[in-house]
């Protein structure tokens, strides 16, 4: 096998070698590349603390919890008819087609999908909402069989049905399913809590305006100037007079929302397998896209020194 890809090597013109060795060389930079990637995810993953949703910060985080449909119309998967929260397909379909002189049967796709429904992630401190547009799904259910239509009709008795020109395959994420989350996480105030954010506001710049009385007020250690400590006190008692104006005990409540960050370095994660499984994952592949690329990179220098030879 070795002699005869050498005399390959030996006979190929200059433009053959050196127009495979690039494109090799273009497809080990990728190996390497994606190798990378995933220990670095990995690392992100392990080094991210997991945050309560009642208590998490604005920004970054990671989640653990379980998924939850939202009030509505329940979710179902187009294929199957499951209910679930999230779903992807695809159809393929068995052709013949000519290659090198001769028939061959390949899966050919026809048509795939994706869910774009909201569903929400429960932890036992909150719920928040999350927008799947743009995640990483990792999904623990995975059904797949074929049929003689290219939509099925009945839901895959047991899965069992592995004959006929059509192949389908579906992804899904139940109500129910534990779900890990590492994304963008924001607080949206609803109608009745941005009110009272505008008259808080209001309030602040009206106090501002008569800086002596706002001295006179909150100085508490009377040094001519109103301290970060004092000027939480101040936003405190601005909120509670906004409060006294609007007439109620209590701001309305608020929506919790994950979805993809806005930097693109950042990335956006929903697995239904548990966090350290989800860590051995992406350093299986990381492993396996590094030893790709070493074992390229060494067949790279044997068929350059087999050429200069």
């Amino acid at each position: 096998m070795f002699d005869s890809l050498a005399q390959s090597i030996d006979q190929a013109s200059a433009v053959q070698f050196w127009g495979v060795l690039i494109a090799v060389a273009l497809l080990l930079l990728w190996f390497f590349y994606r190798g990378f990637k995933h220990l670095r995810l990995s690392r992100l993953i392990e080094d991210t603390p997991t945050s309560l949703i009642r208590s998490a910060h604005q920004g970054f985080v990671e989640f653990e919890g379980r998924v939850n449909a939202l009030p509505g119309e329940p979710v179902h998967a187009p294929l199957s008819g499951r209910v679930c929260v999230w779903y992807d397909y695809s159809i393929d379909h068995l052709e013949s087609r000519w290659r090198g002189g001769r028939r061959q049967s390949v899966w050919v796709s026809l048509e795939q999908g994706r869910s774009d429904a909201i569903f929400a992630l429960e932890d036992g401190t909150g719920r928040c909402v999350i927008d799947p547009d743009g995640a990483d799904m990792q999904p623990t259910h995975v059904i797949s069989w074929q049929g003689y239509e290219k939509y099925p009709y009945n839901t895959p008795p047991g899965h069992s049905d592995f004959t006929g020109p059509y192949r389908y395959r579906e992804r899904l994420i139940e109500p129910g399913d534990p779900i890990y989350a590492l994304g963008w996480f924001e607080t949206q105030a609803d109608p009745a809590q941005k009110g009272l954010m505008e008259r808080t506001r209001e309030l602040l710049r009206r106090w501002k305006q008569a800086p002596e009385k706002l001295l006179h007020r909150f100085d508490l250690n009377r040094d001519g100037r109103i301290d970060q400590r004092e000027w939480e006190i101040v936003r405190r008692q601005a909120e509670k007079e906004a409060l006294r104006e609007q007439g109620k005990e209590k701001p309305g409540e608020v929506l919790h929302l994950l979805r993809k960050p806005a930097d693109g370095n950042l990335p956006f994660i929903l697995s239904a397998n548990d966090q350290a499984g989800l860590i051995s994952d992406f350093r299986r592949r990381a492993l396996g896209y590094l030893c790709l690329f070493v074992l390229g990179f060494a067949a790279i220098a044997w068929a350059f020194q087999e050429r200069i030879n």
